[in-house]
């Protein structure tokens, strides 16, 4: 940043604000395409004039920032700059399906060191870290009076680095455990089991659609099948989206055939259909999908595509309506990433999800059950929330014995969720 006095630090300053000017023209020149360079020189005149005038030093990191996020940001709701680590790492986790750590779910806050149960095959698990251990410390930096995102960055690091975890049981005494961090799987369908054993009804969730969210949904159903399953409550409730091409992937298998959405944008549109060779076999079992205000976007295309073919009854609320589909870009010399809006979707049917103020938006779900603010907020907890792996049970179960506190919370009241098996069990729902 240019300076009247002359100093070193200034002339560093403004040096590393003249790269940084650089460098955001060559970012907004991959982003979209100019007719002229006259935009580019206004937006130096402006920064410039900023850097001189403004009456304290402006930083220039927060300038290219703000300046980028500005223009992306602008365009709609859902168009993102994302250049925090802490940005680009959740995303990145979200559409990759994979993280890198140490595998522990804790009891409450991540600050408090608690570990309720470690993850099943993790390196936690491997390294000896048990159900009840308060983690002191993490590479000799202790946990107590980190907030949770600072504590959370102790477990991060390169896949193959190892954690020292100074470690404390619930019966006392303290010891040290070497973790080796690895790329684990977060895994986006949660709960697979028959919640009806005796008519068996499967259900499954799906907290969003990763890359890998294809292989998890095969193999829960692979499991279920092997149970003989006879009919699918499938729940998206909470679900935001993710990966087009995973919730078209994933309507293969109820959709027999034809159309499972349609794209337009600038460019000619798009029909997804399904291939008539394709080798999955549609599934021909009852099925219920659950949905409310919080499915959106990919969950909406799967449900829509259901609901158009009459694969599927839907029950629940009216879905969020986000009918777009963002384009991903990543900068990996900016350590930046940029998803815009690049085209809008359809039902098979033609309908036009898109919240909207000139008409209704989102699915209207065939069965509707509606429920409070609370109760939602209570069900998609639940929904989102690692079960322990079955060698932690009865570790866990001694623990609540010996504390008297309730580890493990209750499964949440769910209308919604009854009245899916109330159809699936050919009864009428209550409240329908």
């Amino acid at each position: 940043m240019e300076s009247r006095h002359g100093s070193q630090g200034s002339t560093s300053t403004f040096l590393i604000g003249v790269l940084l000017g650089a460098l955001i023209v060559g970012i907004l020149a991959k982003i979209r395409p100019f007719s002229g360079e006259e935009d580019l020189d206004h937006y130096k005149e402006v920064r410039d004039f900023v850097r001189e005038r403004y009456v304290e030093e402006p930083d220039p990191d927060e300038l290219v920032r703000i300046a980028l996020a500005a223009m992306v940001e602008s365009l709609d709701e859902y168009s993102r700059y994302l250049s925090t680590t802490a940005e680009t790492s959740t995303f990145d986790r979200e559409t990759r399906g994979s993280f890198t750590g140490i595998g522990v779910v804790f009891k409450g806050p991540v600050e408090g060191g608690r570990v309720l149960f470690p993850m099943s095959r993790s390196p936690a698990a491997k390294a000896g870290v048990r159900v009840g251990d308060l983690i002191l410390s993490v590479d000799g930096i202790p946990l107590e009076g980190k907030t949770e995102a600072e504590a959370r960055g102790l477990f991060k690091g390169e896949v193959g680095s190892i954690a020292t975890l100074k470690l404390a049981g619930l019966s006392g005494g303290e010891r040290l455990a070497e973790v080796t961090r690895e790329s684990l799987l977060d895994p986006t369908v949660r709960h697979p089991h028959l919640i009806d054993a005796e008519r068996k009804i499967g259900y499954l969730a799906l907290t969003s659609f990763s890359h890998e969210t294809m292989e998890e949904f095969d193999r829960a159903l692979t499991a279920l099948d092997k149970r003989e399953m006879e009919g699918l409550v499938l729940d998206l409730r909470g679900n935001p989206g993710g990966i087009l091409m995973c919730a078209i992937d994933m309507a293969r298998y109820f959709v027999p055939e034809g159309v499972i959405t349609k794209t337009r944008g600038r460019r000619n549109p798009v029909v997804y259909e399904r291939d008539p060779e394709d080798q999955i076999e549609p599934m021909s079992l009852p099925l219920v999908v659950l949905v409310d205000g919080g499915s959106a976007s990919a969950s909406e295309v799967l449900a829509g595509a259901l609901q158009d073919h009459r694969s599927a009854v839907l029950v629940g609320s009216p879905t969020f309506g986000k009918a777009r589909v963002q384009s991903v870009r990543h900068f990996e010399e900016a350590g930046a990433i940029v998803k815009v809006t690049s085209s809008y979707y359809t039902t098979p049917s033609g309908r036009d999800l898109d919240r909207s103020t000139e008409r209704p938006w989102g699915i209207q779900p065939d069965v509707m059950i509606e429920t409070d603010a609370l109760s939602e907020a209570l069900i998609h907890r639940h929904i989102n929330r690692y079960d322990p792996p079955a060698e932690a049970l009865d570790a866990l179960s001694a623990w609540e014995e010996s504390s008297e506190e309730k580890l493990l919370p209750p499964e949440p009241e769910d209308p919604q969720l009854e009245a899916a098996l109330a159809l699936l069990r050919g009864e009428r729902p209550e409240g329908s």
